[in-house]
Parts: structure tokens; sequence; C-alpha cells
């Protein structure tokens, strides 16, 4: 692939399951932040193994694959007008030099950016893909925006002012245009974190551990995802895995 990113082969269980920039999409069109910024981790993962092992060469391998894809990152899904990181568009036609039409000025892109509002686009900052000055414009223009991300119970998984947008209950594909999941608020916690955004990291734990508190003393169960503005729980009472998260956000705030 032109750009160095990586893609989805479909949308099929691809864990935030009707994000808007792969969900019914054609296959392999969609070069997901959300996918890109979890394999940058898992080649730094590798960088590590080997390094345990002794396997030297295979760590300077790896950590070039991860360079690499960083940069491809920043170069492909970086906007520099919103000031975000968004999934982008593979699905373009192949250039054709002899198409009438086009011959005189081929594209010279491989992608056009997913100017679609996900929360995803934050996991820049918790892959530590995003340069400071990066994070800095994403704190101030989307982490405080309760226009668009910001809610009284964590961050919308997809901005309020897209036309998706839909709190609707909804189970395989569970719902991901709006809700608040836990793993997403974690994730955005920890980018915070990362580059020293300490009180709003503060904001994003307390949110988080009022939200599940307040679900353990009314239900005495954690639920899948939850209503951005009240709190109320949206579907699958018992759900717990990465819910557990939050008590890193409590160790943390110890």
């Amino acid at each position: 692939q032109p750009t160095g990113l990586y893609y989805w082969q479909t949308d099929f269980a691809i864990g935030v399951d009707n994000d808007p920039s792969t969900f019914f999409r054609p296959p392999k069109s969609s070069g997901s932040i959300y996918l890109n910024s979890m394999m940058y981790r898992e080649l730094l993962a590798m960088v590590y193994l080997s390094k345990q092992l002794d396997l030297d060469e295979t760590a300077v391998q790896y950590q070039k694959y991860a360079e690499d894809l960083r940069e491809s990152i920043r170069e492909h899904c970086w906007d520099e007008r919103d000031g975000f990181y968004y999934s982008v568009d593979l699905n373009l036609l192949p250039v054709d030099p002899d198409h009438v039409l086009h011959q005189n000025m081929p594209r010279d892109w491989h992608c056009l950016i997913q100017r679609i509002g996900v929360w995803s686009g934050f996991m820049a900052m918790w892959a530590e893909v995003a340069t400071p000055e990066q994070a800095e414009i994403m704190v101030r223009k989307h982490f405080y925006n309760t226009e668009t991300f910001n809610a009284p119970y964590g961050i919308r998984t997809l901005s309020r002012m897209e036309k998706m947008y839909n709190l609707k209950a909804s189970s395989n594909p569970s719902s991901w245009l709006g809700p608040i999941w836990g793993i997403s608020n974690y994730i955005v916690f920890r980018g915070l974190v990362n580059y020293g955004y300490t009180e709003e990291a503060r904001q994003m734990a307390l949110k988080t551990i009022y939200l599940f508190g307040r679900d353990l003393e009314r239900f005495g169960v954690l639920h899948e995802y939850y209503e951005p503005e009240n709190g109320e729980a949206v579907l699958n009472p018992g759900f717990r895995n990465w819910n557990y998260l939050v008590l890193n956000m409590i160790a943390w705030m110890e």
C-alpha cells in the first residue's frame, strides 16, 4: 500500500463495530487511525520482546517498521485544517496514464482523509504518535469541545455534530456512534497522561469512576456502554473485561 498504512480487510469484528470510517465501506478501503495506532504499539511491543530474547537484529528491524509507520500516520492521518487525526480512504481508482481526462494531471495523492469526528483520533496520543504540538491542538480544540466529544460522562465515541450520531441500543454491531465506553474513556485518559495533561486526565478519571460507581450502586453490575449526557446504562448488564481499567484510573488518582 503506497501510504505505508495498515487497513482493514472488511468491516467485520473490528472492535469498534460500526465506526463510520470503516462500517459498510468497501473491503480494504479503510486506513483506520484506530488500527494504525494499535499496530504502531504492536510493533514497539515486538521491539521490547526481541530485546528480552537478545534478538538484537530483530529488534532493530521492528524499530524501523515502527518508525516508518509513525511517519506514515503523521503524514496521511493528521489534518492540519482541523487539528485532529482521522482515518483515511484508500478506495481510489488506479492511475491510468492513458485515461484521456486524467493524463495531463494524474493524482499524486494515495488516500483521501476522512473528516469524520471519531474518538479514535485521540488514539494518536495514546500511541504517542502525535507530536507535542499536535497534542496541544487536539486537547485545546477537541478534548474541551462540548459540542463534539466532551460529555458529562466522558468522551463521545462519535462527535455529536456528525449526522451519523445515534444513541440507540444495538448489539452485533455494538454502537460506537456516540455512546460512552469505558475503553475509549480510558485510552483518551492515558493519552492525556502521556503528554502531561494532568488536570484533563484527572477530569476523565473522575468522570469514569463516577459513571461506573453509580452503575454499581444502582444495579450491582457494569454495562457495555452508556448515554453521554446522563450516564444511563444502554445495554448488556454484566459487561466486565476492559471496564476494569477504571481500577488503573483509581490507582493513578491515588
